[in-house]
């Protein structure tokens, strides 16, 4: 693994000139006996709940617990990101500072107002930057990015890459309080220039606030609020992980755990992954195969509801690709955003990649996976029925079905570029087949009529991506007898004294070889024997 790249956050935890709360002394409790003294219901409602009533936390110690490592043992920020990065983004030198502003809360109200926005940020962020300059002589450039969160309710929840001049985030103390490294880690991604998580295809969104295809995938901490974020008792909410894709771009991902290809050809590979954000599994934490009609690459990823993932209703897995600074989650055959066990993925006709999940272990945290990638155009795949032999005769087989007896047949499949499943369904026509089998396994056996009637075994192999194939084989079985005959010369050629002529074979074997037979089969052989030998005379003849 990489050595981690430090990424250290400035917080400046800033207030009003006006606003008479110390941070390092009014606690939470404190501030909901004061906002409920004074807001409107419906400010009241949509910020605070049971839980600000009883923090005897200190505003101080809440940021310093979420931003820093004093709160190692919760789910903070810089627990986070070390997850989601697999060791390699570190941001543990997160500072905070206590920032008094010179403007009072009246005034920063009416800035909010007019310039408003964007401007209205930048402007925060400057003040914020020259009283750290100036109170604890620290350039904010030390630093990988800025944080500028107010003690009061402020105005917007924003984060980029381009806050006066640098990476940042805009959000106050609620966002710590409420939604804590669900909202927090959202718009940190952005300060890691992480856009909005799509879906592919989807151009609707659950979510306002950013474009018209944005928060559509649900297991991806770039879609907050439309993704699946879990509780958490120190900070609100927490979660979801983020996507591969997403943990590439920002250089969190662990490329040495990630299963690629040696070859551009055609492959097909069973593997076992393991959740993306256990580092700690044994294996592959993600898979790469070839993306199609232009995609990015696709990342394949297995998720579990577990820490940042507990939200996740089930285990499955995930695809993705990345395209202008966002990551889209591929919907699998049926649409789906999350594959289970049985479930495809697959894009184009040649080329083409797919991925099926095979099984998931719920005990072990492991997902064993189909990945399958052709880059020529994909035909469908051909059936061929073949006559096993008659079990009877060994390795001198007459090969053909013996009247009276029987026969079996199996099938191959040439040209399948996946390792897709399917099933079988056999049928006969002129024959019937062998009491008690079922038309739907790997072999198929019939009761063999004699040679005068036709006979058609035929087999259709219906493939899990709907596309089948057909084969018949068609004869007229061999009399017994021809049977026996062609049995008898097949011994007499394996016991033949070389490289002594026929005509000189051992008698004394020949002799053991015939009494194997009964006294109807050696007329049958004797019968057929004259017949070749009289033919043989007859050609012999006509060459004189």
């Amino acid at each position: 693994m990489s050595t981690p790249v430090k990424k250290p956050w400035a917080i400046l935890l800033c207030k009003f000139s006006d606003d008479t709360n110390d941070p390092a002394t009014t606690t939470i409790r404190d501030l909901a006996t004061q906002w409920r003294a004074s807001a409107s219901p419906e400010f009241i409602a949509g910020n605070l709940n049971n839980t600000w009533d009883t923090d005897d936390r200190t505003i101080l110690e809440l940021y310093q617990y979420f931003f820093t490592p004093a709160g190692i043992f919760t789910h903070n920020v810089t627990n986070y990101f070390y997850a989601n990065s697999h060791g390699l983004i570190d941001v543990s030198g997160n500072k905070v500072f206590p920032i008094t502003l010179d403007i009072t809360m009246a005034e920063g109200a009416a800035l909010a107002q007019t310039p408003g926005g964007k401007a209205y940020q930048d402007m925060m962020f400057q003040k914020a930057k020259k009283v750290l300059k100036d109170v604890y002589n620290v350039d904010w450039k030390n630093f990988y990015a800025v944080a500028v969160s107010f003690q009061s309710a402020d105005y917007g929840a924003q984060g980029g890459l381009n806050y006066d001049g640098g990476p940042g985030v805009f959000m106050d103390i609620r966002y710590v309080k409420n939604n804590g490294a669900g909202a927090w880690a959202h718009e940190m991604g952005h300060g890691f220039g992480l856009g909005h998580s799509k879906t592919d295809g989807q151009l609707i969104s659950p979510c306002s606030g950013g474009a018209p295809d944005d928060y559509t995938d649900p297991y991806d901490i770039m879609s907050f609020a439309c993704d699946q974020y879990s509780p958490d008792p120190n900070y609100g909410l927490k979660g979801p992980g983020m996507n591969a894709w997403n943990m590439r771009n920002m250089q969190g991902l662990d490329e040495s755990r990630v299963w690629k290809s040696s070859t551009t050809n055609s492959f097909s590979y069973r593997i076992t992954l393991y959740p993306l954000h256990m580092p700690g599994s044994p294996g592959y934490l993600a898979a790469e195969i070839p993306g199609i009609w232009g995609n990015s690459n696709y990342l394949v990823e297995f998720r579990v509801p577990k820490i940042w993932d507990e939200g996740i209703y089930w285990p499955g897995v995930i695809v993705h690709r990345f395209e202008n600074g966002s990551s889209y989650i591929m919907t699998g055959t049926r649409g789906q955003k999350i594959l289970r066990v049985g479930d495809v993925f697959e894009r184009g006709h040649g080329p083409l990649s797919r991925v099926k999940v095979i099984s998931i272990d719920d005990v072990n945290l492991s997902a064993e996976i189909m990945l399958c990638y052709s880059p020529y155009p994909v035909s469908n795949a051909r059936v061929k029925i073949h006559f096993a032999g008659e079990a009877l005769y060994g390795t001198c087989d007459p090969g053909k079905p013996v009247a009276g007896l029987p026969s079996t047949f199996n099938f191959k499949i040439s040209n399948l570029i996946c390792d897709l499943g399917y099933q079988v369904i056999w049928s006969v026509s002129g024959a019937s087949p062998v009491s008690g089998q079922l038309n739907s396994a790997m072999e198929f056996s019939i009761v063999t009529p004699n040679p005068f009637i036709d006979v058609t075994v035929s087999i259709t192999v219906i493939f899990e991506d709907g596309t089948t194939a057909y084969d018949a084989y068609s004869f007229n079985s061999i009399p017994a007898q021809f049977a026996q005959w062609k049995y008898f010369i097949c011994n007499l050629l394996k016991e033949r004294l070389k490289p002594h002529p026929w005509w000189e074979w051992d008698p004394a074997a020949i002799r053991e070889i015939f009494n194997e037979y009964s006294p109807e089969e050696r007329r049958h052989i004797e019968q057929a024997t004259e017949r070749l030998f009289g033919a043989i005379r007859k050609i012999e003849g006509g060459r004189k």
